[in-house]
């Protein structure tokens, strides 16, 4: 394996994660926000945005396509004549604070001071159906969107992980070559094999699933401590 000339991270279970998703609280902080002309119930707005989502996720795997928060805000906006009082950034950031509370994976802070110290470029490629400037918003809330020259959503895009073309568009925007970069990630099925897909050498963070054969180079930790150690020991270009 080469040193790296930049890292790309995954973000859910890789930087950040969540005691827990209620999209009760959501969905009532977005209704909340909305004239309700028709005095439409929350209830009736979380039956439809579970049966959109309970139809969509499936497909969101086999195409490689995203499906956002925002398609879905405004499916259940138009479905029940609902007006937004804010912009939809500022909606889905509302219904993030409702539904989410979320916190930095332990040793997060330290790796990523670590890495900057060095003068390492680092960038996340993320797939969420939240758009990029709430995941920036909530790395700002926990002190450390600045150490990353960009984060990408696949709700910008609509191309999610593990296609090749959102790891292109990221390694297009560090400037460098797939062969310099590594890609560090906790799903084998979107991160490791994407980040091979793409040309990367990957990094599983205690991955869930077995990692299948034939991906090329690889490698797993189950500690953010251990990763300054593969960089150094990693040979040069």
């Amino acid at each position: 394996m080469r040193k790296p000339e930049a890292l790309l991270f995954d973000l859910w279970g890789t930087l950040i994660q969540s005691e827990g998703f209620e999209p009760t609280r959501g969905h009532a902080a977005m209704l909340g926000l909305c004239d309700n002309p028709l005095g439409v119930s929350l209830q009736e707005t979380l039956d439809l945005g579970a049966r959109v989502v309970k139809s969509l996720e499936s497909r969101e795997d086999e195409s490689a396509l995203e499906f956002t928060q925002f398609s879905l805000m405004r499916i259940i906006a138009d479905s029940f004549g609902l007006r937004f009082r804010l912009s939809l950034e500022e909606t889905e950031w509302e219904f993030w604070n409702a539904a989410l509370s979320v916190r930095l994976i332990d040793g997060v802070r330290d790796l990523l001071e670590h890495l900057k110290a060095r003068g390492m470029p680092l960038g996340v490629v993320s797939n969420s159906s939240f758009v990029g400037l709430t995941l920036e918003r909530e790395l700002e809330r926990l002190g450390v969107r600045r150490y990353f020259e960009f984060v990408i959503s696949s709700a910008d895009y609509g191309v999610r992980k593990p296609d090749p073309i959102i790891f292109e568009i990221a390694l297009r925007r560090l400037g460098r070559d797939a062969s310099r970069v590594w890609f560090a990630g906790d799903n084998v099925g979107y991160d490791i094999v994407g980040g091979r897909r793409a040309g990367m050498f990957c990094v599983a963070f205690n991955p869930l699933t077995a990692i299948p054969s034939g991906l090329g180079e690889y490698t797993s930790i189950t500690r953010w401590s251990e990763l300054p150690g593969l960089i150094s020991s990693a040979g040069g270009a």
